[in-house]
């Protein structure tokens, strides 16, 4: 009777969500995959405005809005997403090795196993996300090299840009060695990433699970926001580094070579706060781009168990 009574009085509650590791392959798969491409495509901008960023030696830009405003200004709003084909075909698969991926360490390492794990095991959840974060840069390097030089072409007077034909350049320029330039610096910015990224939201997430551990969508979102903001911001000098041996140099400036060289190059030019330039783009960027991504990965797992 107490039970009926329960549930009488309980107040209508959002739609738990299902646990990824619940899922089979096909599926973990392919909501990894439609998650990545949901939360890349929703920041792209703000993707392109940190690149244009990173790389400003000059001081052109003062800002965020101002990078916005004088990109869109001279190239047209359009510009703010150069790239983004390219992206999105990377991200897929760079997506679903890192989510997929995390789910299938986090097995392995029974961190999900109440009877192994019953307060869960950070360290195991952050082993689980640094091992994911290896896995994708075979994916990643290339893709982020392609998005970067794509988001710094500087069209002709008068050109019309043809993406895929631009794109297609530059694949035949660089070659398979080219396109894997910068594969240490992308290493080393992914794995602490997401080494603290999954521990994080490990932790995050089992404060606010229901009894069967399972979290609302909004939750899924918030869990993830919040730590892609502490990661995102700790990992953003990694970036600068990444991008400035990815990005093709401007004529007479001699471009980047070798991870430790590209730090103290950049501190003796322009000092050690560069390193930071664009964290908070960055920030803006990672937090909600994965947040969208888990969230409509953990959604869809619900929806479509």
């Amino acid at each position: 009777m107490s039970h009926c009574n329960h549930e009488a009085g309980a107040q209508p509650a959002q739609a738990p969500i299902r646990a990824a590791a619940e899922l089979s392959l096909a599926k973990n798969i392919l909501y990894s995959a439609l998650g990545g491409v949901a939360g890349a495509t929703a920041v792209y901008p703000l993707d392109m405005a940190k690149t244009q960023l990173q790389m400003d030696k000059a001081g052109k830009y003062s800002g965020l809005f101002d990078c916005f405003g004088k990109i869109a200004k001279a190239e047209g709003m359009g510009a703010l997403y150069r790239g983004l084909p390219a992206n999105i075909i990377g991200i897929m698969p760079e997506k679903t090795i890192k989510l997929a991926g995390n789910d299938f360490f986090r097995s392995y390492f029974k961190v999900d196993d109440k009877s192994v794990y019953p307060e869960g095991n950070m360290l195991r959840e952050g082993a689980s996300g640094g091992l994911a974060g290896a896995c994708q840069i075979i994916i990643t390097t290339p893709m982020e090299i392609t998005k970067i030089r794509m988001q710094m072409y500087e069209a002709a007077p008068g050109e019309t840009v043809n993406q895929m034909a631009v794109l297609s350049n530059m694949v035949k320029e660089m070659g398979i060695r080219g396109m894997y330039q910068g594969t240490v610096s992308t290493f080393m910015r992914d794995v602490p990433f997401s080494i603290v990224y999954f521990s994080l939201y490990g932790v995050i997430r089992r404060k606010i699970a229901d009894e069967n551990g399972k979290i609302s969508s909004t939750g899924a979102l918030g869990a993830s926001t919040a730590a892609g903001i502490v990661a995102a911001s700790s990992s953003t000098p990694l970036d600068v580094i990444k991008t400035r041996l990815q990005a093709k140099t401007a004529p007479g400036i001699a471009p980047y070579k070798g991870w430790l060289p590209t730090v103290n190059r950049i501190v003796a030019e322009e000092g050690v706060k560069a390193l930071f330039k664009g964290v908070g783009p960055r920030t803006i960027i990672i937090s909600p781009l994965f947040g969208i991504a888990l969230m409509v990965k953990e959604t869809l797992s619900n929806w479509f168990p």
